[in-house]
């Protein structure tokens, strides 16, 4: 008994750890389609890649959207897919995803930008510690 209550607590304490790195979102922007997605890095971190993808209503992989590549704070990598069959519909769910090896724990906010060729959406990576400190 004292077994399975404390496997039961580890299985709960994994699942908050995972919930914690588990970045995802669902597309509410004003557009009803976006053609790119744009991912900033505002982390002090350099050199790392992450994929964003498209995923189904129980957060597996649906698709693959695009793989970013980030040099460093203040760099952006973007993906634009040109035909209407590739965009990136309002109320879907977009999350990111990070190599194994990638050890840090980031944040990260979204923001929605319309160009007169594109619809963009901005995803900006910033560190889950960060910030500042008040006076």
């Amino acid at each position: 008994m004292k077994r399975t209550i404390l496997s039961v607590f580890l299985m709960m304490a994994a699942m908050a750890v995972f919930a914690q790195r588990e970045m995802n979102f669902v597309v509410e922007g004003p557009e009803k389609s976006y053609n790119q997605v744009r991912v900033v890095n505002e982390t002090p971190y350099e050199d790392f890649h992450c994929r964003v993808v498209i995923l189904n209503e129980d957060k597996t992989v649906k698709e693959v959207y695009g793989d970013y590549e980030l040099k460093e704070k203040g760099d952006s990598d973007s993906n634009t897919k040109g035909s209407k069959e590739d965009r990136i519909q309002k109320g879907a769910r977009l999350g990111v995803i990070f190599p194994k090896n990638f050890q840090h724990d980031l944040s990260f906010y979204v923001e929605y930008r319309d160009y007169p060729a594109f619809d963009v959406i901005v995803i900006h990576l910033t560190d889950k510690d960060g910030g500042y400190d008040e006076y």
